[in-house]
């Protein structure tokens, strides 16, 4: 069979057996991607198998075929898409809060990490090992991996800020370990290494610089572009594929920069300040193509990886477990010694480490694919002793298999040991008090269907027991300060109706941008509903402006960019008044105290006066501007309606699906259209 349909089979029945496997493991702790390692692994023992059966040879030349896949072709095929959905998914802002944290563990933390293995290294294995040798050993194995971490992190983490710390970290210092790796390869290669410190740290920062550069340019370049589609879902998405491999390449082969960190900046920008350029439509589609490319993704790499480990290291390698058994228990120490060493540093910068996080920081140090990609690069590099090349393969891929099946599956019991298996009690407190208000509706709708004709024979009782959110959820009453907690809640609440405002077309990408920025400058330390000085700021007129207004050549330009302030001013300062109102409306149905209720009542309700007033001096000062941008959102919102109803209409098969589109692409070109009259 010709090879490129030996892959194409590798990847059909990889992912049915993924699929298969993923539906096996519901409602079980065992994780996904420990699960998926070890089907690799046992279909990699089975390949010495012969069956006189032809589809089973094939299956089976398939599997050959894709063990023997190129370490740079794994790299370049899985890491850009898996590291781009995965800083793509985190919470920009709260990412931004810890990126202190961050890159103190991705970046002198994985230096230590490397130096410390390094001597272990050296000092362990039988033979005399060079310094750049045992130094690009360390950069393999130091690193936790992106895709593994991310893998495991979203079985079983419901808590933001550790996700985001632990996700965080294993995007950046993958890219810091590459890096590392290639500057000590490059000398581990020469026949006199010369080891110039000052040169290697140049070197890093030169590579990452220009990873960041690469990635901000591309994006701004490409942001630029889709800022000028409309509700274009193909080119849109398509962009959002192909361009984590356009940095990737352009940083690794053009510039000899770091890919990783490209691909992460790029990711990063598209989430947080391009969020507001792609059309609001897509964004929902976006995410749910990214999550199912993650899925497909990391079924095939981790398969893969299992496969690789069982293929290429034979019987006569196992005699080297003892040399494994210490360097994995060493790793585990040095992360150790590493992290409670920056502890004091990390408790106090970003936004603060417990004693509890910090342990499951150092057990979820889970390395995968891409340290083994390193260690087979190293495998395939004749300028290196073959001994030394089977000794790193051997060593890298059995700590990928006890990091991932030790850790990684042991990592639910230590969560729930730590008590960070659950939610803090104050977010139980405040999910109880949604949780009540769900009751009360589901009560309601239970009280209709009990006078249904239609449903007499109804077993209620049963039906009851099915039901859990009926009943009151349990939360340990203890003595706790929720005012933080309910504070955070409602601005997270205030974020998320600008975000639905801008998806219907009511708040524009300015006015957006402002008020989502002041609610995640009020979101940074203590929580505070009011004063929002970010706010104030971004509606003071540029002085630029006003000194401009009176120039000959500059005075047109002068007018249009104070038009065009007035207009966020007023779009803004709507969003506001209309999200203060929403919030006023909603706080007390969570709210836990009186107490509570009253002091973020009287905070919002200074919001809601501040731009109620700010509103007013604009109708009494632009009236005509007023009347300009009202109309068009007027027009939004019926246009709005108008989309809406031809889908439900196609939904209900009142018209084709052709149709529909047809009426539909008129519509939205009017609504393209429309954004002229608020320009």
């Amino acid at each position: 069979m010709h090879t490129t349909l030996l892959l194409l089979m590798f990847f059909v029945i990889s992912i049915l057996l993924g699929i298969l496997l993923r539906r096996l493991l519901q409602n079980t702790a065992i994780p996904y991607s420990v699960a998926l390692l070890l089907l690799g692994m046992l279909i990699g023992t089975m390949l010495d198998f012969e069956m006189q059966t032809p589809i089973f040879n094939e299956i089976k030349a398939s599997f050959s075929l894709a063990s023997q896949l190129d370490a740079n072709l794994i790299m370049f095929i899985f890491l850009p898409a898996l590291v781009f959905e995965s800083a793509f998914s985190l919470e920009v802002h709260l990412f931004k809060r810890m990126l202190s944290q961050i890159a103190l563990l991705a970046i002198p933390g994985l230096i230590i990490c490397t130096l410390f293995t390094a001597i272990l290294s050296m000092w362990v294995l039988p033979w005399e090992w060079t310094i750049p040798t045992a130094l690009m050993f360390g950069a393999i194995v130091s690193a936790t991996d992106p895709v593994a971490v991310v893998a495991l992190l979203k079985e079983m983490c419901s808590r933001a800020r550790l996700q985001t710390l632990l996700e965080g970290e294993s995007l950046l210092n993958d890219g810091t370990a590459i890096v590392l790796f290639t500057l000590f390869l490059t000398l581990a290669t020469q026949i006199k290494p010369e080891f110039n410190t000052l040169a290697v740290i140049v070197e890093f920062f030169r590579v990452v610089i220009i990873g960041v550069v690469i990635g901000a340019v591309v994006a701004g370049i490409s942001l630029a572009f889709i800022g000028s589609l409309f509700n274009d879902s193909l080119i849109e998405i398509a962009l959002t594929l192909v361009l984590p491999y356009v940095v990737f390449y352009l940083s690794e082969h053009v510039f000899h920069a770091s890919g990783v960190v490209s691909v992460v900046t790029l990711a990063l920008i598209y989430a947080g300040p391009g969020r507001t350029r792609f059309s609001p439509e897509v964004m929902e589609h976006m995410h749910h193509f990214w999550h199912t490319l993650s899925f497909l993704f990391n079924t095939l790499i981790f398969i893969l990886v299992g496969l690789v480990i069982s293929t290429r290291l034979g019987v006569a390698d196992l005699a080297n477990w003892e040399y494994l058994a210490i360097i994995f228990m060493g790793i585990l120490i040095i992360r150790t010694v590493v992290i409670v060493g920056l502890m004091p540093i990390l408790a106090r910068i970003g936004i603060g480490l417990t004693k509890e996080k910090s342990i499951v920081l150092i057990w979820g140090g889970l390395r995968g694919a891409v340290s083994l990609a390193l260690a087979l690069i190293v495998a395939t590099n004749e300028s290196l002793d073959i001994q030394l090349r089977d000794q790193i393969l051997f060593l890298t891929a059995g700590i990928v298999v006890l990091t991932i099946i030790v850790n990684g599956s042991s990592m639910r019991f230590v969560m729930a040991k730590l008590g960070l298996d659950k939610l803090p009690v104050a977010k139980q407190k405040t999910l109880a008090k949604v949780q009540v208000k769900v009751s009360d509706e589901i009560i309601k709708v239970r009280e209709k269907l009990q006078g249904d004709t239609n449903l007499k024979a109804v077993n209620w009782p049963l039906v009851d027991s099915k039901l859990l959110s009926i009943n009151t959820p349990y939360v340990d009453e203890q003595e706790i300060d929720t005012q933080v907690e309910y504070l955070r809640k409602l601005l997270e609440s205030e974020r998320q109706f600008y975000w639905n405002q801008f998806a219907k077309g009511l708040l524009s990408t300015d006015a957006t941008q402002i008020l989502v920025q002041a609610i995640e400058e009020s979101l940074d330390g203590k929580p505070k509903i009011w004063p929002r000085p970010y706010i104030e700021r971004k509606w003071q007129m540029p002085k630029w402006i006003i000194r401009s207004q009176s120039l000959p050549i500059m005075s047109t330009y002068a007018k249009s960019a104070s038009y065009k302030q007035h207009v966020i001013i007023f779009e803004s300062a709507r969003g506001l008044f209309e999200a203060s109102s929403y919030i006023l409306n909603i706080a007390p149905s969570l709210s836990l105290e009186p107490a509570q209720l009253e002091q973020a009542m009287m905070q919002m309700k200074a919001v809601n006066d501040f731009s109620i007033e700010t509103l007013k001096n604009f109708r009494e000062t632009s009236p005509h501007l007023v009347k300009r941008v009202e109309s068009y959102l007027a027009l939004r919102i019926l246009l709005n309606t108008e989309r809406k109803k031809l889908q439900e209409l196609s939904h209900e098969g009142m018209i084709s699906e052709v149709d529909a589109e047809k009426l539909i692409e008129e519509v939205e070109f009017k609504m393209h259209e429309s954004k002229k009259l608020n320009s």
